[in-house]
């Protein structure tokens, strides 16, 4: 079974929706409605796997948790710049950008 944690920001207040028995089709959906700002953090719980994606628009960062260890998902840099600033939930943060992944990257585009 797997449950999405999305969160919706209004201001400095946050909201909660959550997705039971999601499908991977609403996974995909959730992560591409992410923009950077209202909507940056979204946590997928599949058993005891947590997948943690904060960030949004064209950019990520993917932490991957499992009952052993600890993953951080790296992209390859492409950019001359060597931080870029993601929202994570209400929180600007500058991450390594061969730490941040792209959208493109993942071919998460939707296929309409």
């Amino acid at each position: 079974m797997i449950t999405i944690y999305e969160e919706q920001r209004r201001g400095a207040i946050a909201d909660t929706i959550e997705h039971s028995h999601a499908s991977l089709e609403t996974c995909l959906d959730v992560i591409r409605r992410m923009d950077g700002f209202t909507r940056s953090q979204v946590t997928i719980q599949c058993r005891e796997s947590m997948i943690m994606i904060g960030g949004g628009s064209r950019e990520f960062i993917v932490t991957v948790e499992t009952s052993t260890a600890i993953h951080n998902l790296l992209g390859s840099p492409e950019d001359e710049e060597e931080f870029v600033e993601l929202t994570v939930g209400v929180k600007p943060v500058n991450f390594l950008r061969s730490t941040s992944l792209a959208l493109s990257w993942l071919s998460l585009r939707s296929s309409s």
